[in-house]
């Protein structure tokens, strides 16, 4: 008898996290993360400072909130909102979690420090794509965060796409070498990525959102299933968003 295949769940944020982080490979790059809770809120601000909090079954920017510490206490934004201010911990706490404990919960995780293009955050998205059953390194770019913005999401944020070597050069902390290695450093670990996710569940394409901090150490943000294509035809160089679409066509043929 022929055997079914088994469809799994896509998994949420604080799975994701858990089970990349079963990955000794691929913990190193994963910034610290608990479920939200009180315990576990107050003990990253006391350690890192500054955090987000995200959806476990968020995408796309949506619901994302900064918290850090402030001289007279605690202040948050929401995506792209105004600074709230609580002179406590308590207050604070009492704020936030109407929003944490709503639909599948939320994350807490360390904010990475990360390197900015004139003032402001970025991103790097890395597109990986299967071309006859092997995972293929097809391209990056880099997401600039909009103005105000505390998210990188190009959509929400109404921010700017750069090619990935412009934007790592213009924030003005790594030289031509440097940027060369945290090209071969985001590569490999597209890859170790992509192999993981492949003892859950088989994939044709991945989007990582990948983070360089100010040290140039790369961290992962975030793993797409479903990444968008049109972010490619941003870059002035056409030649990867046309690999992409073609990539995509052989598959629906298929």
């Amino acid at each position: 008898m022929k055997s079914q295949k088994v469809s799994r769940p896509e998994l949420g944020k604080w799975s994701l996290w858990r089970f990349f982080a079963a990955d000794p490979s691929i913990r190193p790059y994963l910034p610290p993360t608990r479920k939200f809770s009180m315990t576990s809120l107050k003990r990253f601000l006391d350690s890192y400072g500054m955090v987000y909090l995200k959806p476990s079954a968020g995408y796309g920017g949506q619901g994302i909130i900064k918290v850090w510490q402030t001289e007279k206490g605690y202040s948050y934004v929401r995506v792209k909102g105004e600074t709230h201010r609580r002179a406590s911990f308590t207050d604070l706490y009492n704020s936030l979690k109407r929003y944490c404990f709503t639909g599948n919960g939320y994350i807490v995780q360390k904010a990475i420090d990360l390197a900015h293009v004139d003032g402001r955050p970025f991103d790097i998205r890395l597109m990986m794509m299967r071309q006859k059953g092997a995972w293929r390194y097809i391209g990056a770019l880099a997401k600039v965060a909009g103005e105000n913005s505390i998210v990188t999401n190009y959509l929400r944020s109404k921010g700017q796409i750069l090619d990935i070597e412009t934007a790592l050069q213009r924030s003005e902390l790594f030289d031509a070498e440097t940027v060369a290695q945290i090209m071969r450093d985001m590569i490999r670990l597209g890859y170790k990525v992509c192999r993981r996710f492949d003892k859950y569940k088989s994939y044709w394409q991945i989007g990582l959102d990948l983070g360089v901090d100010k040290r140039g150490k790369v961290w992962v943000i975030e793993e797409n299933t479903g990444p968008a294509h049109f972010l490619f035809r941003k870059l002035p160089d056409k030649s990867i968003y046309r690999r992409i679409r073609s990539i995509a066509r052989l598959r629906r043929k298929k």
